[in-house]
């Protein structure tokens, strides 16, 4: 496990070279995160505000430049259907136009999540009535998209480990009037509608060596153990992967390395879904701050990368223009010092950062992937 001593070790490097990648026109930075990935047999993508591609050329251009996979930000089960009438896809077929017009697959984010459900939902009378709408919506959703998506976050963070419940899931308004059972209905109704997507079940802060992120692997295995028992279809985990800066000197390779070939013997894909990184504890200066954030990418990527079980990374925003972590107000995100936070591939100008530079590498030194088939028929599936 590496100290804070070791973590500025190693971004050091990375500062040594930064002049290097100041200079170095963006435009011609590099062929691209999705060529680099795509020549590993891997996925780059990122997710992306379809609003500001409509505002900003030029975060449209990095968007289309980098990334070979698109999750759209309109696509949770409020904003697709917010009467109980009818769906809504109009927006979203416009951004699904958009990514293939730019050679990107399109990634379904997210089918059930609980603080994404409907404002109507509650209100609904009983039990079947509950059902039926959660299988209309998965159902109508994969229909209208069945062929065309790579993946499906079917289910999305499932789990609360302050639950009081003993299989520590998280209390919802789909818990709440379905019942455990919820999850086996959206995972059969989205095979049943999309048999060639992948589905994913995707969960955030499972990555580092520390006492309540370690029993959260160990609830998160009791649970994908109960789908391959029940035979529910799920085809890969998604690894959320927002990382702290703070928090690496939790963060033991070989205990990752291990966690990942536990989720791969179990003939599961394993996604990197959301990568950023929250650079609370790195330094003031810029330069050094990137370097240091940096290193934390490329620790966390030399290892993922070197199990094959991984099959795509996508960050949470390509720019530090846009990111959860400056937006949303998450007191866990907000530097004591006031700046503003550098978590992502290029900063706010789409300019690269010197963690663009330990993305390539790390896509570059990982590993080649044989082609792989995208749903449930593929080797070591169920």
């Amino acid at each position: 496990m590496m100290t804070r001593l070791g973590i500025m070790l190693a971004a050091a490097e990375y500062a040594a070279c930064r002049s290097a990648f100041a200079a170095t026109d963006p435009a011609q930075a590099t062929p691209g995160l999705r060529n680099i990935a795509a020549k590993s047999g891997l996925l780059y993508g990122s997710y992306i505000d379809p609003w500001e591609l409509k505002e900003e050329a030029d975060y449209e251009a990095v968007c289309a430049r980098e990334c070979g996979l698109m999750v759209d930000g309109r696509m949770d089960w409020d904003h697709l259907q917010p009467t109980p009438d009818r769906h809504d896809f109009t927006g979203v077929d416009a951004d699904y136009d958009w990514a293939t017009a730019n050679g990107m697959k399109f990634r379904g984010h997210t089918l059930v999540y609980g603080e994404r459900a409907p404002s109507w939902y509650a209100a609904l009378p009983d039990r079947k009535t509950a059902v039926d709408a959660l299988e209309t919506h998965v159902a109508e959703t994969c229909r209208h998209f069945a062929g065309r998506v790579q993946s499906w976050d079917v289910v999305n963070e499932a789990i609360l480990m302050a639950s009081p419940r003993p299989d520590k899931l998280r209390p919802h308004v789909f818990l709440d009037r379905i019942g455990p059972d919820y999850l086996d209905i959206a995972y059969r109704t989205a095979r049943a509608n999309d048999p060639k997507a992948l589905l994913v079940y995707n969960e955030f802060d499972i990555e580092m060596e520390k006492p309540d992120q370690l029993e959260k692997r160990r609830v998160m295995f009791e649970l994908i153990d109960g789908f391959k028992k029940r035979g529910v279809p799920l085809d890969a985990i998604g690894l959320q992967s927002h990382l702290f800066y703070e928090d690496m000197q939790h963060f033991d390779e070989k205990a990752f390395s291990r966690f990942l070939d536990d989720i791969a013997s179990r003939g599961l894909q394993i996604m990197l879904t959301e990568l950023d990184c929250v650079d609370n504890g790195a330094p003031t200066d810029i330069a050094a701050r990137d370097a240091a954030v940096a290193s934390v990418y490329r620790r966390y990527l030399d290892v993922a990368l070197a199990n094959r079980a991984v099959s795509a990374v996508i960050t949470w925003g390509v720019s530090d223009r846009m990111s959860w972590i400056i937006s949303v107000g998450d007191p866990r995100t907000k530097r004591p010092d006031g700046l503003r936070p550098r978590p992502l591939p290029f900063d706010a100008d789409d300019r690269p950062k010197p963690d663009n530079w330990a993305m390539v590498e790390a896509l570059r030194n990982g590993p080649h992937r044989a082609a792989r088939v995208l749903h449930a028929e593929a080797p070591g599936k169920r």
